[in-house]
């Protein structure tokens, strides 16, 4: 009977131990580090990285426009192009959710429809015409704006200015954007890892004005 007892002894013993182990790597899972990517200078300009044509592809769209009535087929305006940073999209990958210093480039181009070469219909992307990266939890984020900031740049620039706390571009990714901030819904690389009710939700939500 002593035997039966300290072997259902050590059993909870260990039960417990593994109980604790299990709860231990849950909470360092859940805490994501800090990806070191995004560099400031001293007055709050993020520095352009230097491998922005090897982040991942997240989308592209045509002439999207956030109000009914506004898409001019003959005129369709701007292609935007998404990319991510490979080390924020891996930990995306991995844990589905954005690590602390994940950036996406947003890119602008203008739409061509020139008959060049063998193009004789429809429309190309044309020179880039400027860009931002939208950085998760700045160092430097403010409060207010729940730990996003966006970043401009014109096609040379090598660093990017800082919107304003409070500006529209926050406001519509936090209110409007299916995953944490971000507009997660447009992006086919994400779209399958991000929660069917978040994707839900966004797929009801049609006017921002």
């Amino acid at each position: 009977m002593k035997s039966v007892l300290r072997i259902a002894a050590l059993t909870a013993t260990a039960v417990g131990i593994l109980g604790l182990g299990v709860v231990a790597f849950a909470q360092t899972a859940a805490t994501a580090k800090p990806i070191q990517i995004a560099q400031f200078t001293a007055d709050g300009k993020l520095q352009k990285p230097a491998d922005l044509d090897s982040w991942v592809f997240l989308g592209t769209s045509l002439g999207m426009g956030y109000n009914p009535g506004s898409f001019n087929a003959a005129h369709p305006g701007q292609f935007q192009v998404v990319l991510m940073e490979p080390n924020a999209y891996r930990h995306f990958v991995q844990n589905r959710s954005y690590a602390p210093g994940s950036m996406f480039l947003l890119s602008f181009y203008d739409s061509d429809k020139q008959q060049r070469s063998i193009n004789q219909n429809g429309f190309t992307q044309a020179d880039l015409t400027n860009y931002e990266i939208h950085v998760i939890d700045p160092p430097k984020g403010d409060k207010a704006d729940k730990g996003h900031a966006f970043y401009v740049f014109n096609p040379k620039d090598t660093q990017g200015e800082a919107l304003p706390a409070g500006n529209a571009c926050v406001r519509c990714h936090v209110e409007h954007g299916a995953f944490d901030g971000t507009f997660a819904q447009f992006y086919p690389t994400l779209r399958p890892m991000i929660p069917k009710e978040a994707l839900e939700r966004a797929a009801q939500d049609h006017n921002i004005r």
